[in-house]
């Protein structure tokens, strides 16, 4: 629960009071790998925080192939955020790529805080805010950059992802075929 606090705690300074208030509202989860957190279809209720682990945002296309949205890792929070807003049926599957131990919250259980802790608005405002700069950066990567300028980026922001996510998952981000990463990665590597 720490992890959680202290990063609640990064964007809005908190009082030890209001730093143990926060842990009455959060649940711990454990996710599997290969598990699912929430699936197409479903109505999203809950935001995660991510204490340990890493998960995969994606959606099927018309001809079933999976998009990979964006990763989540430690200390990150995720949730499918549109049906979680909207309260209608999420596009998103999101799904473990390790072992996760996650907190979460339900839309109630929020509410209930941020009656509690008014400053808890700005957080979420906070963490919307980058949400819509992931995407906004995402889309202008996809469209602006080639694949192998993309795939640099990945290896100098995130170096992690090359080593820790099954290189299909890579591809389906990079927006190119495994294939075509596959030939990326050899002629990086010359």
């Amino acid at each position: 629960m720490k992890e959680l606090v202290h990063e609640i705690d990064t964007i809005i300074p908190l009082s030890p009071e209001e730093k143990e208030r926060i842990g009455h509202f959060f649940s711990p989860k454990v996710i599997q790998k290969n598990s699912f957190l929430i699936k197409e279809g479903q109505y999203c209720n809950e935001v995660f925080f991510v204490k340990r682990g890493m998960l995969r945002v994606y959606y099927s296309d018309n001809n079933g192939d999976e998009i990979t949205c964006y990763f989540s890792r430690n200390n990150e929070f995720i949730s499918s955020y549109t049906s979680f807003l909207t309260q209608t049926p999420t596009k998103e599957n999101i799904q473990a790529l390790e072992d996760c131990k996650l907190f979460s919250i339900n839309r109630a259980n929020l509410e209930d805080l941020s009656q509690e802790i008014p400053k808890i608005q700005i957080f979420r405002r906070v963490i919307a805010e980058n949400l819509f700069i992931a995407m906004e950066r995402r889309i202008s990567m996809l469209q602006s950059a080639t694949a192998q300028e993309r795939y640099e980026r990945i290896i100098k922001e995130n170096p992690k992802y090359i080593l820790n996510i099954p290189q299909q998952y890579i591809a389906s981000f990079l927006g190119i075929t495994p294939q075509h990463l596959s030939r990326l990665r050899k002629k990086i590597t010359r």
